[in-house]
């Protein structure tokens, strides 16, 4: 009998300590391609927060990478290798379109997933996806709210014609703009995001003297671009974006042309939103030496939210548990404000304006609460 327990404590030692004590959660992001800007901003959070909160009910954390690729079918193919690493919830995607590519996919898996940052509406019509940032109805709407108090009564639009996110924060945008009257759309022209040169739009665009530049984009690269050459051009009015433009390659790209440009975003370092702000800022600027972007708050945000639900679940192996745990969120204090959930497992939180200064630094205009 002694030889036989000598034998199972032999065996137990032998086996790896992560092998009977991890929590794998994927990573499900652009880390290539186009987007791998956005992808690597989220990233660093999701990372930040791990080295922070490491264990949930006693097992250890465990990130998961798949890369998509910022491409919808690669999207399908990171989210399903993700399926076969046995994960048990997963955090992403930055874009709304790669979400949308993952979630029959995670669904079909019943695994549960959280994107700190896809706003567009689609992506938790299903039952097995949440996000923790507002939607672009609510996003759209503000916009076109602030060009009308404004009294930008022409506006022209130039929009990422493949992106699910782009496109949805436009429709939403001219849908609030008809109800003002007096308030149009002078043009309405459309790109994709392997575009550079954009001079043929924009000389399109400025014939119609427009009061205003709406760009709506998948990235802030391009919105760099159209900011950049139209500037060249000789346009010398406003300038304004969705939550996509907060980004450093906005700055990167276009450089002093920027200042002056408003976008919508999550978050603003200059406002602390709870006690976990601090913890947050400090961790962060410590680590990476540098401010964060919105995304980077957003997702450290996301993998707290579904640390705190997995612990509700009381459970490491139970997705469908988690799954509702997720759902159930309601008034969890995170670094870049409360999160609440609705029954469309959607964030209610309020949209924040900044608009970009000199040396490429954003300053807080304003926050308009749901």
């Amino acid at each position: 009998m002694r030889k036989i327990l000598a034998v199972l404590l032999v065996a137990l030692l032998l086996v790896p300590a992560a092998a009977l004590a991890d929590v794998k959660i994927g990573v499900f992001e652009p880390l290539t391609g186009s987007y791998a800007g956005g992808g690597a901003m989220e990233v660093e959070g999701y990372e930040l927060a791990n080295s922070l909160y490491s264990e949930v009910l006693g097992e250890k954390v465990v990130l998961v990478p798949a890369d998509s690729k910022s491409d919808k079918v690669e999207a399908g193919n990171a989210a399903a290798s993700l399926v076969g690493s046995g994960v048990l919830a997963v955090l992403g995607s930055y874009s709304s379109g790669l979400s949308l590519s993952g979630a029959d996919v995670f669904a079909e898996a019943s695994i549960p997933a959280l994107t700190a940052t896809s706003t567009n509406p689609m992506v938790t019509q299903g039952d097995w996806y949440a996000r923790i940032c507002f939607i672009d109805p609510f996003q759209g709407t503000m916009l076109a709210r602030y060009a009308t108090e404004a009294g930008y009564k022409k506006v022209a639009i130039i929009q990422e014609i493949e992106s699910e996110y782009a496109v949805g924060l436009v429709n939403y945008f001219e849908a609030e703009l008809a109800k003002h009257e007096g308030f149009t759309v002078s043009s309405k022209g459309n790109f994709v995001n392997t575009d550079q040169d954009f001079s043929t739009l924009l000389t399109d665009a400025l014939g119609n003297s427009p009061d205003v530049i709406f760009t709506s984009v998948g990235y802030a690269p391009s919105a760099a671009l159209i900011i950049k050459q139209a500037r060249e051009l000789g346009y010398t009015g406003p300038i304004f974006g969705g939550d996509t433009l907060d980004a450093p390659e906005l700055y990167e790209i276009a450089g002093d042309y920027t200042e002056g440009v408003i976008f919508t975003t999550f978050y603003d370092s200059a406002q602390p939103a709870t006690e976990k702000t601090s913890e947050f800022l400090d961790a962060y600027r410590a680590k990476y030496n540098k401010e964060p972007a919105a995304p980077t708050i957003m997702a450290y945000d996301a993998y707290l939210t579904l640390l705190d639900a997995i612990t509700r679940a009381g459970t490491t192996t139970d997705s469908v548990a988690v799954r509702d745990a997720i759902f159930a969120t309601n008034g969890f204090v995170g670094a870049a404000g409360v999160i609440t959930l609705n029954e469309s497992h959607d964030a209610v939180r309020p949209v924040v304006f900044k608009q970009v200064g000199k040396g490429g630094a954003s300053t807080f205009l304003q926050v308009i609460e749901p």
